[in-house]
């Protein structure tokens, strides 16, 4: 099960006087059988500056310098979280740069996995020995708005009774965490695969509430690791703001 999303208090080096800085928590994940901190870093977008990326010593690359402040804030706490989360595996932290995906390529000793939405990002790393691939992934639960549109893009007829079914949690909730999951796997499995592939690859199985855990069977061959009809787990928990967060190794 994911532990409940906990405070930690950063040391006098950390990030407090950054600005935009909010919060600073640890969050245990179980992945294959192996445990590790994903690092989340909470924050106010409009308080953000662009002098964090100097003051943190992490390289801003021209086309965020060229973003808006919103998407400069997300990027900046998404590789600080990576950074505090090399370091706690007792790295240097290097520079996490951008792949020919658009992925964070991490360390080569290192598997690594960046997430973020609205005020909090969150990072985590394995050493890369442990698994094949890793993925972690944030939401806010979905908008009443925007429902209809995510469950067209996300849901066949099977996994929309499935959500339906599920008294426990809120829909929005609940149909936020099957995004989330499909993120997380496709994050972990995307470098295996080596091409962009849709939600509906994967359909959702079984939601266990108690366990923390979502059952996936893969709908088509990926490649030769991921054939069509591969079961797979993901684990998840929700965040103290209310968000989601899944996790996914293999």
């Amino acid at each position: 099960m994911l532990a409940v999303e906990t405070e930690w208090k950063a040391a006098s080096a950390g990030p407090q006087a950054l600005p935009g800085f909010c919060g600073h928590s640890r969050l245990r994940l179980p992945l294959a059988g192996r445990a590790c901190d994903a690092q989340l870093l909470r924050y106010d977008a409009a308080g953000f500056h662009v002098s964090a990326f100097a003051a943190a010593g992490i390289a801003m690359p021209a086309t965020i310098e060229r973003s808006v402040q919103k998407r400069q804030a997300e990027f900046f706490f998404g590789r600080l979280a990576a950074a505090l989360a090399i370091q706690e595996h007792g790295h240097a932290a290097g520079q996490v740069t951008i792949g020919a995906m658009r992925e964070p390529v991490f360390p080569a000793a290192l598997a690594g996995t960046i997430t973020h939405t609205g005020s909090v990002a969150a990072a985590a790393v394995l050493p890369a020995y442990y698994c094949q691939g890793f993925g972690i992934d944030i939401e806010q639960p979905i908008a009443a708005s925007s429902i209809d549109s995510v469950e067209q893009l996300v849901l066949d007829r099977f996994e929309r009774i499935l959500l339906q079914g599920l008294a426990q949690l809120p829909y929005p909730t609940a149909l936020a965490l099957v995004f989330s999951a499909k993120e997380s796997f496709y994050k972990a499995v995307a470098r295996a695969v080596g091409r962009i592939f849709d939600f509906s690859a994967l359909r959702l199985e079984a939601f266990d509430l108690t366990a923390q855990r979502m059952r996936f069977v893969t709908q088509e061959a990926l490649c030769a690791d991921w054939p069509s009809g591969r079961r797979c787990e993901v684990a998840f928990c929700l965040l103290a703001g209310g968000e989601v967060l899944t996790a996914f190794s293999w």
